[in-house]
């Protein structure tokens, strides 16, 4: 089952009364777009033990000039494995991103670096 959550969610509360209904009814939840910054990182805090899977953009743990990275996928992956959380990485393009998901052990990745999608005919 998928679920979106309306962002016009009245506050903190009420989101934290939908996902004890949910964990209390056994259905998963995933928080996709997931990034490197601190503003996320202390956000998500509160929801973490209700969440199933954490989804991220691998392109947002790329280091630059013009990106500053607060919390590293492996400083998520320390933090969400208190709850049991899993995580999925997505967008992985190339060699380096395969070897730093390889490095990490992640089992649930997307992107091109693993096929392009193709279209089946019956």
């Amino acid at each position: 089952m998928i679920l979106n959550m309306p962002i016009f969610l009245n506050g903190r509360k009420e989101i934290l009364q939908i996902l004890r209904k949910l964990k209390q009814l056994q259905i998963k939840v995933t928080i996709e777009n997931v990034d490197s910054s601190k503003m996320t990182y202390n956000l998500l805090q509160r929801y973490l033990p209700y969440i199933t899977y954490l989804k991220f953009n691998i392109h947002s743990f790329n280091k630059s000039a013009n990106h500053w990275i607060d919390i590293t996928l492996a400083q998520w992956q320390r933090r969400i494995a208190i709850f049991n959380i899993e995580m999925i990485v997505g967008k992985i393009e190339d060699a380096n991103q395969v070897a730093l998901v390889n490095q990490l052990n992640i089992p649930f990745r997307q992107g091109y670096a693993y096929g392009h999608p193709k279209n089946f005919k019956k």
